[in-house]
This record gives structure tokens, sequence and C-alpha cells, in this order.
């Protein structure tokens, strides 16, 4: 950086973190349709999920220490 630049903001990583999720989720309803619209809507009752990350990648700044 030249001396007569001053630093307006310090330079810090902004990452993306990609995960796959798989969910079993329970919907109280009175038929399939309703069970359907209800999940879109509001979601449901989480019973099980599995988290996995995927990929990880920096979109803005550098690391300092390399």
């Amino acid at each position: 950086m030249k001396n007569n630049v001053k630093e307006i903001k310090p330079t810090k990583p902004t990452q993306c973190f990609s995960y796959e999720v798989v969910m079993l989720v329970h919907i109280i309803a009175d038929n399939e349709t309703t069970a359907k619209s209800q999940l879109d809507e509001k979601g449901g009752i989480v019973t099980k999920r599995d988290v996995k990350l995927v990929n990880t990648q920096i979109l803005y700044g550098e690391d300092k220490d390399k």
C-alpha cells in the first residue's frame, strides 16, 4: 500500500459454505394436498436432520497469513 493511501476498511475474508441437508419432516393434516401446502408455507416438525459440509469458497478479501 502506498504511504499516502489510507486503508478504509480492513480486509476480511468472506466465505460461502455449501451444505447438503437431509431432513425428515412430519406434517399433521387431513390429506396430502393440505400437507404439501402446509410444508411449503409453514414447514413442519423436523425429527431428523443430517448436515454435511460440501464446499467452502472465499468470496472476498484475502488471508493475510498467506
